[in-house]
């Protein structure tokens, strides 16, 4: 299988493989080599199972020699002995192989003294999400990798139940830029999470299209590419809160129906928008209530002030611009009728046909500006 994709933010571009079979692997070795390394330095998570980190060694080492180094010892806070391995004339390039820490690790290397990187992300998160991002902290763009390649291989070993709430991206960008893809992903998606190869590869190159598409123009996602962060304000909340059992890609999911509560309750999403969010998470399998014990209490303490910055839709794949802005402050009133779409005593509300559902035109929406939006409703 070989899908080949390029992500485009602002100035930046660079490409993105999607590759599964035996045969593609020496392309790996003919890629790199072709990025004239002296030698590779290749960050691992301590997660990734040793099989996966011999086998990018191997190939890595037929164009150059190359080292493992330990992710845990690139965090932010580490002193330059860890760059003494990597002076700058003798061109190592930098390759990471592991989840979202581990490609953040490789970045912040290569940003003190190495070449690249080159992303092998392994986890779903990170072949959809955060190997496609060049939003760092405060606007600031983060180094833009020389490749990322997403070996469908990598997938294969993941902890039982770990894919499905790992494309929480494929779903977030579905309702909140390319509302024209909501019939076909609704059908492949599986609640047990079981795909062959064919579906993952879909999924993420929908997520690389989508991306590009917001941040062609908007590199640091503070504008319309703020978009992209559907569901994840309630999600980052839920965090701290220290729920074992919940995964960030269910907190997302949680994230997504509270979001389109509180936009339905301002007049912005209709029924049948909001009932669409529901059916593309019963297909995706993700949980539609808090875990027990969190209340909407809790959540509204983690929330600074009460209050909380969300992106909301005036509709699918119309995300809500303000005054500029595509997130929306939401004052603690609205955001614990919001919370009341997730607890497990609340009734649903899905009024409206589910299937009659505008679903888009097939392409990912423009970001439109609402000159005259409806008046917000806000807590005292």
């Amino acid at each position: 299988m070989t899908l080949d994709r390029r992500v485009t933010a602002g100035p930046v571009s660079f490409p993105v493989q999607i590759r599964a079979g035996e045969e593609t692997w020496d392309e790996l070795t003919r890629t790199v080599g072709a990025l004239d390394a002296g030698r590779f330095l290749l960050v691992v998570g301590p997660g990734v199972p040793a099989m996966h980190t011999e086998r990018v060694l191997r190939h890595l080492r037929r164009a150059a020699p190359a080292r493992p180094l330990s992710a845990e010892d690139i965090h932010e806070d580490a002193s330059d002995d860890v760059l003494e391995d990597v002076p700058d004339d003798d061109g190592a390039l930098v390759v990471a192989l592991g989840g979202t820490g581990v490609l953040d690790a490789a970045r912040r290397l290569a940003a003190r003294g190495g070449r690249g990187p080159v992303l092998l992300p392994t986890t779903l998160p990170a072949m959809t999400d955060s190997a496609l991002s060049l939003a760092g902290r405060a606007g600031r763009m983060l180094p833009a990798p020389l490749l990322v390649r997403a070996q469908l291989e990598f997938l294969s070993t993941l902890a039982p139940g770990a894919l499905r709430p790992g494309l929480y991206a494929l779903v977030r960008n579905v309702l909140a830029v390319c509302p024209g893809s909501y019939d076909q992903v609704c059908a492949r998606l599986c609640p047990d999470g079981r795909y062959d190869r064919a579906a993952p590869a879909a999924f993420i190159a929908l997520c690389v299209d989508a991306r590009t598409a917001l941040t062609c123009y908007d590199p640091c996602e503070d504008g319309p590419a703020a978009a992209l962060r559907y569901g994840h304000a309630v999600a980052d909340l839920l965090r701290p809160l220290g729920v074992g059992a919940l995964r960030y890609g269910d907190a997302v999911a949680l994230g997504l129906l509270v979001a389109a509560r509180c936009a339905r309750l301002l007049g912005l999403l209709d029924a049948q928008g909001e009932a669409a969010h529901r059916e593309l998470l019963e297909r995706w399998g993700a949980p539609t209530v808090l875990p027990s014990p969190v209340t909407a209490d809790d959540v509204l303490r983690i929330a600074l002030g009460g209050t909380a910055g969300l992106v909301l839709l005036d509709g699918l794949g119309q995300p809500h611009v303000a005054h500029g802005r595509t997130v929306t402050d939401v004052g603690t009133a609205l955001l614990r009728a919001g919370l009341d779409a997730v607890a497990p005593r609340a009734a649903r509300d899905t009024a409206g046909t589910v299937r009659s559902c505008a679903r888009g035109t097939g392409t990912p929406s423009v970001v439109r500006d609402a000159a005259h939006p409806p008046s917000v409703r806000r807590s005292p």
